[in-house]
């Protein structure tokens, strides 16, 4: 469970921050509010939810991961609301180009790896490891099941595997 937790929250902290550098270094986008910023909470946590928990390349995972994507944008556009309501306050300074004093919802840096490594968690604790599929051409005995004389008793006797047969010339 610690693990999960440790996994969840480094995987999202990783997109969130590769998303917030991206704006934040990429397009010199330093802060961001209104729209702008909800929009940007909604994206990593839609990333955050397709990436984090099972990957969306393995074996039937994909409609999984458009499920955890579009619980993402809620989940981004929710936790962004709560934190500019009631858990907003100015960054004390250290991050170019960003003036001492801003407030932490309004830094595109900051933002999205908060939301991303909390919706990253949430995702990466539910994450089941699923059992391997059944492999579609197992070899299993064939078995022949019968009576024997006695009617009580049931006899059930391996025959052979279902190995293809050599021909022969």
């Amino acid at each position: 469970m610690l693990k999960r937790l440790t996994l969840g929250l480094l995987k999202g902290l990783l997109i969130g921050g590769a998303l917030g550098a991206a704006f934040h270094f990429g397009l010199g986008w330093i802060t961001a509010s209104g729209i702008l910023a909800y929009l940007l909470a909604m994206g990593a946590g839609a990333t955050s939810g397709i990436l984090a928990g099972k990957p969306p390349w393995r074996h039937q995972a994909w409609i999984e991961s458009l499920l955890k994507g579009a619980a993402g944008l809620g989940f981004g556009a929710l936790a962004f609301w709560v934190a500019s309501k009631w858990a907003a306050f100015g960054v004390p300074g250290g991050i170019p180009g960003l003036e001492a004093g801003t407030l932490w919802t309004q830094s595109v840096l900051l933002m999205p790896a908060v939301v991303a490594g909390l919706f990253g968690t949430l995702v990466e604790l539910d994450n089941t490891d699923d059992p391997d599929p059944p492999k579609r051409n197992a070899k299993r005995p064939n078995v022949r099941v019968g009576e024997a004389e006695d009617a009580e008793v049931v006899v059930a006797e391996v025959v052979g595997t279902a190995k293809p047969r050599e021909r022969t010339k």
